[in-house]
């Protein structure tokens, strides 16, 4: 992803004033009876508002981003570029143009990425959660501990994380229902609590509290009204989750912001998915909710599995292979580096469909602890 500081900034200066018309509503907390949100009946005999799940308009040109939809669904790993040229990801992939297709939201150069670790490392070592040994790439200063993968997580094995789901809507378009929700939840912490063949990292999600805004400008294009919409509705401090829905075309299926931006910009702090991204949406091999797993990743400090490609520091996670190219589909045997170890198609921060995604592994985890401690708790 681009440095937010500097998207922040762009963005401030293009949004207008807060649209006329606009209405937000606050829902109580998740307990143990349904949450509660006003919006017009439910139709009978089903379990969804009227107009749910309907889209508004698709630009052309979508808006930089960190999970794009494949031009194809090809399952083995090609797309073609728009100018009649496949590019296979498995087998000697065109990473400079996926960059350009991907738009950058997410990815950070080697020198971003380089500066973002002196930092944590800097933090963490204040934090006495080291140990000694030769430092890593990017320490501090020369002569520093390490951090200890898992100091952080000795010391605080279970965090629950407050959510506040915010709905932007066009009338019924868009206007999800409590169940979309719960089962957007519900897949975080299965994907989280390592059902199927991940580690479980830890980290588990608690809905607080659902705000509902039917402004049709917010939800048609949020990346240009981020800043204003974040402004007003974003609830809680560093630890608490606020995940947005919004249409963003049909390329865009979300973005994030990462820990380490928080402390300059509190209230950019959050996750924003296309509300067909989520469980049952329309978005083909998009539709398990896995984009807000993805997304949320990045918020818990993650970079993606093909971060700095074959040659630097990789994502700093020991036990993902390196990749050198980000995955579309399911590609059976995917592996774009020399060293040790296929490509981490299945991993939740690379790019393959839905149905392919099924783990985080036991460093991931370990990292989120770790950023979580420096940066949110």
């Amino acid at each position: 992803m681009k440095p937010f500081a500097a998207a922040v900034t762009l963005i401030a200066a293009l949004v207008p004033a807060v649209p006329a018309g606009t209405a937000t509503v606050q829902g109580p907390p998740a307990g143990p009876g349904p949450v509660q949100a006003p919006g017009p009946g439910k139709a009978p005999g089903s379990g969804h508002e009227p107009g749910v799940r309907r889209l508004a308009s698709a630009r052309d040109c979508p808006p930089a981003g960190a999970r794009l939809r494949s031009r194809d669904t090809d399952p083995h790993g090609t797309h073609d570029d728009g100018h009649g040229h496949g590019h296979d990801h498995g087998h000697g992939g065109d990473r400079a143009h996926e960059k350009v297709r991907e738009g950058g939201r997410n990815d950070l150069t080697p020198a971003e990425a380089h500066s973002v670790e002196r930092e944590l490392q800097s933090i963490l070592a204040g934090l006495g959660l080291g140990k000694p040994g030769a430092p890593q790439p990017g320490a501090a200063q020369p002569g520093a501990a390490q951090p200890d993968p898992q100091a952080a997580r000795r010391k605080a094995p279970r965090v629950t994380v407050p959510v506040y789901f915010h709905v932007l809507h066009d009338g019924p378009t868009g206007n999800l229902s409590n169940d979309d929700i719960r089962r957007q939840i519900q897949s975080l912490n299965d994907a989280h609590g390592g059902k199927g063949a991940g580690a479980d990292t830890g980290f588990a999600f608690a809905l607080h509290g659902v705000t509902r805004t039917d402004n049709a400008t917010w939800y048609g294009d949020p990346e240009r009204h981020e800043q204003t919409f974040k402004t007003k509705l974003r609830k809680g401090g560093a630890g608490t989750l606020n995940l947005y829905s919004a249409d963003m075309g049909e390329a865009m299926l979300g973005w994030s912001t990462f820990p380490w931006s928080y402390r300059a910009n509190p209230k950019m702090d959050g996750v924003i998915i296309h509300p067909e991204s989520m469980p049952h949406g329309s978005i083909e091999n998009f539709n398990l909710g896995h984009t807000a797993t993805h997304e949320i990743g990045h918020w818990l400090g993650l970079y993606h599995t093909f971060q700095d490609g074959c040659a630097g520091d990789g994502d700093r996670v020991a036990d993902t292979p390196a990749e050198r190219d980000p995955t579309n589909g399911c590609p059976a045997d995917k592996d774009t580096c020399p060293a040790v170890g296929a490509d981490p198609v299945h991993n939740y921060m690379d790019y393959a469909f839905d149905d392919c995604m099924n783990q985080f592994t036991k460093g991931q985890g370990d990292r989120m602890h770790l950023v979580w401690t420096a940066y949110r708790r």
